[in-house]
């Protein structure tokens, strides 16, 4: 199961995260029936609601590691089972249901596939069970500036005014504090917190949903300025894979690009394939950045990727790929055929200048 050094996917594994994927629906309804035969607790819950929703949820769960397996990653399994235990216990649900879904997974996916692939699988899931105490965490928070500003910006939203949090940004721009400030301290520090909140079930994922919706209209605000900064002859195109609707974090990307002088094409979520390559042709940038927050979008990232590749006119084009699942699995970015990988906005313009330098010495 380890994976393959430098670029490349190991071909068994990836196979085998095809197939899951292609089979996610039906297998689901099947390792529904199983849980619910070795789980006599289960068969008390007879609401039509009950099980359409335990389907959709073990469906996620197939998808989460698929990808993993596709990707040779044990870390973003475990990751996300740590991450869905937590989701768990903060709506009630206890662990030992989870522990029993994936032991159901396992025994129907043992049935569906050949013995050397379903030990691929087993491996993948008893790893992730036995060390998800272990395995990749939240980072710790460096130290936060503007952590009163962040606070106070954060309880506006929660309370629904979207006016109060505006004022409070302007305050910092009238204080001269620089965007890129701003962007990290307030922006990014409130969309962790406020996930955080939702998955602790602290708060509903319709105001998870406001806030994100309420940072994205104040940055906004804040376009004048950053658009009248003087640019260069460079170009950056940003992206979000297939139906990644995440996109605040290559939102930001974008925006410091542009303060540092880029020209940036800012193409948002749920674009077509295609209209992202004519993007690519048509604008000529040098720099390409794609972004996922979900694991199991990272087979799309790989899939435009490899388009990109052999697309004629793209030929030149660097690769920067981003999100959450590259912060876990720091390789990734080299296992899918990206050029590079940014953990933040901040970090994104660094990578992406030593791209056009790296591009210019090869020439």
């Amino acid at each position: 199961m380890r994976k393959k050094d430098g670029c490349g996917m190991n071909k068994t594994n990836r196979e085998i995260g095809i197939r899951i994927r292609e089979e996610a629906s039906s297998l689901a309804e099947r390792v529904y029936a199983h849980q619910v035969d070795h789980m006599p607790e289960l068969k008390e819950q007879t609401a039509k609601e009950f099980a359409e929703k335990s389907i959709r949820d073990t469906k996620y769960n197939l998808l989460y590691l698929a990808d993993a397996i596709m990707v040779t990653s044990p870390d973003l399994f475990c990751n996300y089972l740590k991450w869905l235990l937590k989701l768990m216990e903060g709506i009630g649900i206890p662990e030992k249901y989870i522990v029993e879904n994936f032991v159901s997974i396992k025994a129907v996916l043992h049935e569906r596939f050949k013995n050397e692939e379903s030990l691929v699988i087993e491996e993948f899931i008893n790893q992730g069970l036995d060390n998800v105490q272990d395995c990749y965490g939240d980072e710790s928070e460096d130290y936060n500036p503007l952590s009163t500003e962040k606070d106070a910006y954060i309880n506006a939203l929660l309370q629904g005014d979207r006016k109060k949090a505006g004022v409070i940004v302007q305050d910092l721009v009238k204080r001269k504090i620089p965007l890129e400030d701003i962007y990290l301290s307030i922006f990014q520090q409130s969309q962790y917190e406020i996930g955080d909140l939702w998955q602790q079930n602290k708060i509903t994922v319709a105001k998870e949903h406001y806030c994100t919706a309420a940072t994205q209209l104040i940055m906004g605000q804040l376009y004048p300025m950053i658009f009248e900064t003087p640019k260069r002859d460079l170009t950056f195109v940003a992206t979000c894979v297939g139906q990644e609707l995440h996109e605040l974090g290559i939102r930001m990307v974008s925006d410091f690009l542009e303060l540092s002088g880029w020209n940036t094409y800012y193409l948002g979520a749920n674009l077509p394939t295609a209209e992202v390559i004519q993007t690519i042709i048509e604008e000529k940038p040098q720099v390409v950045g794609i972004s996922a927050t979900i694991t199991y979008h990272i087979s799309e990232v790989q899939r435009l990727i490899e388009e990109i590749r052999k697309t004629p006119g793209c030929e030149e084009v660097k690769i920067m790929a981003g999100g959450y699942p590259f912060l876990v699995d720091r390789s990734l970015w080299k296992t899918l055929g990206a050029d590079g990988f940014a953990r933040n906005a901040e970090e994104a313009v660094t990578v992406a200048e030593s791209l056009i330098i790296t591009s210019e010495i090869q020439e």
